[in-house]
C-alpha cells in the first residue's frame, strides 16, 4: 500500500465559511486527519469484550460502530469472542489483567482487545427554590410582591475506564479513564421552570466519551480554520480561490502559480502584493500535501511582509507536516485508505 495516498489526504476537506474580513478574502474550513493518541501501526484486526458498569452495552456499541466508520481496523464479530470467552470459562479481559492471556491470545482472531468499565452514566434533575421579591408595573405604578424563584439545573456526566491489551504479549498499550459532562439551567418566576432533554445530554455525553476513545486508537479529523488572500492586480489569487471553495485545490494550485509567477516578474508591484501570491501558492501546496514546497513558500511571504496570519499558517503548515507523517505511519498497515470526502 503505497504511503503517500496518506500524506496527500491527510488534508481532506475544504468547505467556505461566510465570514468576511478587512485585509483578506475570506476564510475556509479545512479538514484534515489527525494522528491517533497512540500508535497502532501492524495491528489490523481489533475486539471488543465486555465493557462492564451501567450503559456499558450502549457505550460498547458505539465504540463499535466508531471504529467500523474509521476504515482503520477490521472488527472481530462479538459472536466469536463469546463463544473463545465460554470455552475457557471466564471474561477475556480479567485473563488480560492478570497478566494470563497470552495463551487465550493465540487463539483470538484479533490483535488488539478492547476491555473497559462504565463508572458512571446519569443526568441529574434538580430544581431549588428561593423567595424573592419581585417587581411589576399596574397603572404606572411600580408595585413590589413577593414571589419565588425556581431553578432548574440538569447534570449529565459519563465516565469510563478503558484498556487496550496487544493479544500476543498481554501487555496493556494504552489505558485511559474518559470524562464527559454537561450542565443546562433554566429558571422561572412562580412557576415550573422549563423541562430540559436530560436524556440526551446524557447522549451527547456518550458520544463524546466515544470520540474519545476513537482519537485514541486512530486517525480522526479535525478542522480548522484558514484565511484566504486576494488583490486586483493579481486576478488569478481570486480564481485560484474560488477552486479551493469548491474543494478543487490541484486546479487552484496552477492559478496561484500563475500568480507567483506573474507577481515576481513585476518589479513595481508592491511587497506585500507578492507576500499574498505567495502565501496563496503555499496554502495550496499545503492543501495538496506538498508541505516541503509550502513551507518555503511561505516563508518567502513572510520574508516580503510580515504579517501575523501568514506567520500562523506557516507554523501551522509545520504540525501538519509532522502529523501526515504520523498518519501515513500509523495507517500503512490498516484495512483501508483515507480517501478525501467533500462536506
Amino acid at each position: 500500500m503505497k504511503t503517500t495516498v496518506y500524506r496527500q489526504s491527510v488534508l481532506a476537506t475544504l468547505s467556505l465559511t461566510s465570514i468576511f474580513a478587512v485585509g483578506c478574502a475570506g476564510s475556509i474550513t479545512v479538514t484534515r486527519l489527525a494522528p491517533a493518541e497512540v500508535n497502532l501501526a501492524g495491528i489490523k484486526r481489533v475486539a471488543i469484550t465486555n465493557i462492564d458498569g451501567p450503559d456499558g452495552e450502549t457505550f460498547s456499541t458505539l465504540v463499535s460502530q466508531r471504529i467500523l466508520d474509521s476504515k482503520r481496523y477490521e472488527l472481530v464479530e462479538r459472536a466469536e469472542m463469546d463463544k473463545i470467552a465460554a470455552e475457557h470459562r471466564g471474561a477475556l479481559d480479567a485473563a488480560f489483567e492478570q497478566n494470563q492471556g497470552v495463551e487465550i491470545g493465540r487463539l483470538l482472531p484479533a490483535a488488539a482487545l478492547i476491555a473497559g468499565k462504565v463508572n458512571e452514566s446519569k443526568a441529574n434533575d434538580n430544581v431549588t427554590s428561593r423567595s424573592d421579591t419581585c417587581t411589576r408595573y399596574d397603572g404606572g405604578k411600580l408595585f413590589r410582591y413577593p414571589c419565588t424563584r425556581y431553578t432548574r439545573l440538569v447534570k449529565a456526566r459519563f465516565v469510563t475506564n478503558v484498556r487496550v491489551f496487544d493479544t500476543n504479549t498481554s501487555k496493556v498499550l494504552v489505558s485511559r479513564r474518559l470524562v464527559a459532562e454537561h450542565k443546562k439551567e433554566t429558571t422561572a418566576t412562580d412557576g415550573d421552570p422549563a423541562t430540559v432533554d436530560s436524556d440526551g445530554m446524557l447522549d451527547q455525553c456518550r458520544n463524546e466519551v466515544a470520540d474519545q476513545f476513537l482519537k485514541m486508537i486512530a486517525p480522526h479529523p479535525v478542522q480548522e480554520h484558514v484565511d484566504l488572500e486576494a488583490d486586483g492586480a493579481l486576478p488569478e489569487l481570486k480564481q485560484g480561490n474560488e477552486y479551493l471553495k469548491r474543494g478543487d485545490p490541484g486546479t487552484a494550485v496552477e492559478f496561484f502559480a500563475r500568480a507567483v509567477a506573474k507577481a515576481d516578474a513585476n518589479p513595481s508591484l508592491k511587497p506585500d502584493v507578492r507576500g499574498r501570491a505567495h502565501y496563496s501558492y503555499g496554502l495550496g501546496k499545503a492543501m495538496v500535501g506538498d508541505y516541503d514546497v509550502a513551507l518555503a513558500e511561505l516563508h518567502m511571504a513572510q520574508t516580503l511582509k510580515p504579517q501575523p496570519a501568514w506567520m500562523d499558517l506557516e507554523m501551522r503548515v509545520r504540525a501538519w507536516k509532522k502529523d501526515a507523517d504520523k498518519v501515513s505511519q500509523q495507517m500503512k498497515d490498516g484495512v483501508a485508505e483515507a480517501q478525501p470526502q467533500q462536506q
